[in-house]
């Protein structure tokens, strides 16, 4: 894997963005028979990182329910550039970066003891409980990113 393309995955779209890290630790039914991670299971790890992203901002499932809000996955991509295995604790970074529409896009980098494991996004659309897309940023969406604002990042390159 080309270290462009891993960039590609972490740091785009530029600009600021929210940060939160999950540790996730790898069971022994997430491995396959060359005792490595399957590759399914690191949507999993993502979406422990989307939880725990939840949790720290206050963006939850939850939150979003309680809105009578949705915000189903309509893209996902991962890159693998080395295996985790059973036992081992991972680092699941995950970043969001508000961008305008109705949507969610986080950034994902899976490390363990800082090496690179799998980069990867997904964008989620808000919708209503009964599926109906949202085409502008819910209320919800909107006070939460006021609230957030003083806590935006910028990436140091």
């Amino acid at each position: 894997m080309s270290r462009l393309r891993e960039e590609r995955r972490w740091d785009l779209p530029q600009g600021p963005f929210l940060e939160a890290t999950a540790a996730v630790r790898v069971r022994f039914q997430e491995v396959d028979s060359l005792r490595i991670v399957w590759h399914g299971h690191y949507m999993t790890y993502c979406e422990e990182g989307r939880l725990a992203f939840g949790r720290e901002f206050e963006l939850g499932y939850d939150d979003l329910a309680r809105s009578e809000l949705a915000a189903p996955i309509v893209h996902a991509e991962l890159d693998f550039h080395a295996p985790a295995r059973f036992g081992e604790e991972l680092a699941v970074r995950t970043r969001l970066y508000p961008v305008p529409g109705a949507q969610l896009q986080f950034r994902y980098r899976i490390t363990r003891q800082g090496s690179l494991l799998a980069t990867g996004f997904s964008v989620q659309a808000f919708t209503t409980l009964t599926g109906e897309p949202w085409i502008t940023r819910p209320p919800l969406y909107t006070e939460f990113l006021q609230r957030s604002e003083a806590r935006l990042q910028e990436d140091p390159k």
